[in-house]
């Protein structure tokens, strides 16, 4: 019995990983093709039709992670139901399917920009860089779980660059939000971007706490 409930944790610890991996890769496109967006304002379009494939784009990609994220949670319920940790994994894999929402938060918010004119091409870079920034963080997130599936120890160590790299974003977003409030004037298309610059950097916070329970689901054996 001993033998059978451990190998009934290796197998939902392999279903986790692998779900985590391909949802995180997922995201990471996602946040790629609203960087596609930003980069058109940037550049002096507002290709509404464009911007509009783009959204749909990311919204399709947002269903895939939620189908990812309940085909997982079904199979740790078949495989591993009377697991002490069941808990746990479920946390994880909620707490990577709210960044692919965010990233959907931010996409939308871009496009109420654009019907509110588009915003000087200063902020919107700064904004870029944020987006940018997480990226790297999420990146370094996929980068650690693809180490895990291969060897704990090189895992726990990629995972403490997930840390490193949130702080980044932590530094950038604070230069952003002074950068916001020194427009002046609380209008409809400031608290736009401040929501955007918001969501961004809570992705980053995300993913920092992703890589806290994978931290403590996958120890260095």
């Amino acid at each position: 019995m001993a033998f059978i409930g451990r190998q009934k944790l290796e197998d939902v610890r392999r279903i986790v990983l692998m779900t985590s991996k391909d949802h995180t890769r997922r995201s990471i496109q996602i946040l790629r093709t609203l960087g596609s967006m930003l980069e058109s304002m940037v550049n002096g379009s507002v290709d509404r039709p464009y911007l509009q494939q783009k959204f749909a784009e990311i919204l399709k990609m947002d269903e895939e992670c939620k189908a990812l994220k309940s085909e997982a949670e079904l199979r740790i319920l078949e495989v591993g139901a009377l697991l002490v940790e069941r808990g746990d994994f479920v946390r994880l894999l909620g707490c990577l399917d709210k960044v692919p929402d965010r990233l959907e938060g931010v996409a939308y918010r871009t496009l109420g920009l654009v019907e509110l004119g588009r915003p000087e091409r200063e902020t919107l870079q700064s904004v870029v860089v944020l987006l940018e920034k997480v990226g790297t963080c999420l990146e370094s997130l996929n980068r650690a779980i693809t180490a895990l599936e291969m060897d704990s120890e090189q895992g726990y160590q990629r995972l403490k660059e997930v840390k490193v790299n949130e702080k980044s974003v932590d530094d950038v977003y604070r230069r952003i939000g002074i950068e916001i409030l020194k427009r002046g004037e609380l209008t409809a298309q400031t608290l736009l971007l401040k929501e955007i610059v918001d969501l961004l950097e809570s992705v980053s916070d995300l993913s920092e706490e992703t890589a806290d329970i994978l931290s403590f689901l996958y120890p260095v054996k």
